[in-house]
């Protein structure tokens, strides 16, 4: 009995879309980010889009579509930063953390803090407060 084998098919590829492919799948990257530092920070839309000064449409737009790609590295680090309060912090106590004033930030929240001057100031403020060694 003779089986038939299939029958080749001749894909076409072309240089052009490989750009828009690496565009989308980052997109697609950074909106996992946004949906985590949400999630760890308990932010709403709202929040999470005066957090990136945008609106909450925008917010909408970035998880439907994907983070644009010029934003992608803003949402990267503030995630990092998210990821780093989630491995040093009780998850329950860090919404209340980086929306109340911090000495270390001059009396600022961490969430102000991030919307102003970004997130290098959170981190060596978090690198200080976890870098005490105590003597013995």
């Amino acid at each position: 009995m003779a089986t038939a084998l299939p029958q080749k098919r001749r894909v076409r590829l072309s240089v052009a879309p490989l750009p828009n492919l690496y565009a989308r799948v980052y997109a697609k990257r950074g909106a996992r980010e946004l949906a985590r530092l949400a999630a760890i920070f308990a932010l709403s839309k709202t929040e999470t889009g005066r957090l990136f000064c945008v609106s909450r449409q925008a917010v909408d737009e970035w998880y439907t579509k994907g983070v644009p790609v010029g934003r992608i590295a803003d949402v990267g680090r503030t995630a990092d930063l998210a990821k780093a309060f989630h491995e040093q912090f009780q998850a329950e106590r860090i919404p209340q953390i980086v929306r109340a004033p911090l000495p270390g930030l001059d009396d600022q929240s961490v969430l102000a803090v991030i919307r102003a001057r970004g997130t290098v100031p959170v981190m060596e403020m978090l690198d200080r407060a976890f870098s005490f060694i105590p003597r013995s």
